[in-house]
């Protein structure tokens, strides 16, 4: 039997617990913090389990007072979590403050139960209540490591090093012990469920969350992700390797300090001591899911409030689906290709750097189409619909940056790109539509997609990006029917198809306004055109993309589509 090997703070044996440190002085202490002042308490709770941590007693002592502990530390956790679910990517000063300081929380919560385990296993418990007391350390101690983990998944920060080792440690212990399966009494759990709180679950979940790609997630979706696969943990197995690299599946191996991963035939992977990871029976309870969101999604077309919602959900079920079915990994090899480019981030951007920076004037332009060949209208009416078109036009009048990044590596479908803090790159997201071109002449603008980030606070950031197109016509949009019928003139990026072979001709708009079946004018300055979107390709907070067909004629009347 191997002991869990854990990085625990040194503790001084000449000090034993002083009196604020007994459980009656603790709770008065912690009904004495200001709790309206969220960051002063974070650091005086942490300086306070710093103390206990560097202080010497007997563990069930040790675990009573890490429990006194826990409802407050849920708190502060939920709140100081909160401020980052939606924080901007490089994170702010103020946002950095609250990532650190939650860290360093989550740091001693699993520092304070590591204590009580590494202290049980030396003294080998046969007792039950002994090992009760060590059932609920381990259990602890993987929900707040698994926690950690959570956090820099949130902000796409590089895992922290020996996290994963020291949860694989954990679990191995207890799964050698037959106690991985057996429920713990949790009164403050992370999320309510309908399932026990056993260690299993706590250590299975942070390993479904690792398969889900958290890398290539959608702002907020590790959080919401980790929450929905907490119920299906009891369907992940690990067993035995039958193979010593078996390729086309996910394995962990206990002895490392790398997550789970899908094993493709291209990778040398020889485990010391290595699980094949099966997910079969959670990727059937993700099927039906996902079906039950369909179907609820086509009864509520009428509530576009709700539609959005759940088009929300059914899209991030469809990336969970596709990343468990080991279907993000590389299609292409990337070659080092080191270059300076610019980039331009989000919809709005790329398309006016593919438009070659040219004014979006969407409504004066169908004007002039209108009314060129237009005789018979009077004098009033035409002023009254010039004046509503330079209006709306105004509204479109931003200026846009480009910012310089360092090329890495490039392949057909793609490049890696980094940045420093000093390049100015702000608000950067997964799923975020781009262009960018060569930094010398920026003569031709490509369309791609954000894929992965990976950042290191305060340092600095990497990302994929995956090319959309060789090249894209920048557009406006706007509904006529179906979902989004009504709206006034969005940007769009038009790919046609005459660009490549393989490349399917499709439409890129803003998310969740429009829909399959939707129509849609497409105003391309100099004619209009009109198409019902059919197949939607690709979809992240920021965009859809969909296949469409053109219509041969207008869906209604043309003179109805210029009421002034």
């Amino acid at each position: 039997m191997t002991l869990p090997a854990l990085d625990i703070p040194s503790q001084d044996l000449s000090r034993r617990a002083p009196p604020p440190m007994r459980i009656k002085k603790l709770r008065e202490w912690l009904h004495n913090l200001p709790t309206a002042n969220t960051r002063k308490t974070v650091h005086l709770f942490i300086q306070q389990l710093e103390q206990l941590n560097q202080t010497a007693c007997p563990p069930e002592d040790r675990l009573q007072l890490m429990d006194t502990l826990r409802p407050i530390a849920r708190q502060l956790l939920v709140t100081l979590a909160r401020h980052l679910k939606q924080a901007g990517i490089p994170l702010s000063q103020k946002n950095l403050e609250t990532y650190n300081d939650l860290h360093a929380l989550l740091d001693g919560m699993a520092a304070g139960y590591k204590i009580v385990v590494s202290e049980l296993v030396l003294s080998k418990p046969e007792k039950e209540h002994p090992r009760l007391l060590l059932r609920e350390a381990i259990y602890h101690s993987i929900q707040y490591l698994g926690r950690r983990l959570l956090t820099c998944y949130m902000v796409y920060a590089t895992e922290a090093e020996h996290v994963w080792y020291e949860l694989h440690q954990l679990y191995r212990y207890a799964e050698s012990q037959g106690f991985q399966d057996q429920p713990v009494d949790d009164p403050v759990p992370d999320y309510s469920l309908p399932v026990g709180y056993t260690i299993d679950l706590v250590y299975k979940r942070s390993l479904l969350l690792s398969l889900a790609e958290p890398y290539h997630l959608m702002s907020g979706e590790a959080d919401d992700i980790h929450y929905l696969v907490s119920a299906w943990t009891p369907y992940c197995h690990l067993l035995p390797l039958a193979t010593p690299s078996p390729a086309g599946e996910f394995a962990l191996d206990f002895e490392s300090d790398q997550p789970p991963r899908f094993i493709s035939e291209e990778i040398q992977w020889q485990p010391r001591d290595g699980r094949l990871i099966e997910i079969g029976e959670v990727k059937q309870r993700l099927e039906s899911h996902l079906q039950r969101i369909l179907k609820t999604a086509m009864h509520n077309l009428e509530e576009d409030r709700h539609s959005r919602v759940l088009r929300y959900q059914r899209d991030m079920l469809l990336r969970l689906s596709d990343a468990w079915e080991g279907a993000l990994k590389r299609q292409s090899t990337r070659h080092s290709q080191p270059a300076n480019i610019r980039m331009a981030m989000g919809l709005n951007a790329a398309h006016h750097y593919i438009n070659q920076r040219n004014a979006f004037t969407p409504e004066m332009d169908e004007f002039v189409i209108k009314y060129r060949d237009e005789t018979d209208i009077t004098r009033e009416l035409m002023a009254t619909a010039y004046d509503t078109a330079m209006q709306k036009d105004s509204y479109h009048t931003h200026d846009y940056s480009a910012n310089p990044w360092w090329q890495q590596n490039a392949s057909t479908h793609g490049a890696a790109l980094a940045c420093t803090p000093e390049s100015g790159c702000s608000n950067v997201k997964v799923g975020e539509v781009v262009a960018w071109c060569d930094n010398e002449h920026c003569l031709h603008w490509q369309p791609g997609v954000i894929r992965w980030l990976k950042t290191r606070p305060a340092e600095g950031m990497e990302l994929g990006i995956m090319r959309l197109a060789n090249s894209a016509v920048a557009v406006a949009v706007k509904g006529l029917q179906g979902t989004g019928e009504g709206t006034d003139y969005f940007r769009g990026l038009l790919i046609p198809r005459q660009v490549s072979a393989q490349q399917r001709r499709s439409l890129i708009v803003p998310s969740s306004v429009f829909d399959i079946d939707s129509v849609l004018s497409i105003n391309m300055k100099r004619r209009l055109f009109y198409v019902r979107l059919k197949k939607l390709q690709l979809s992240t907070h920021s965009f859809n993309q969909f296949e469409f067909d053109v219509m041969e004629r207008p869906p209604v009347d043309p003179s109805t589509l210029f009421i002034a």
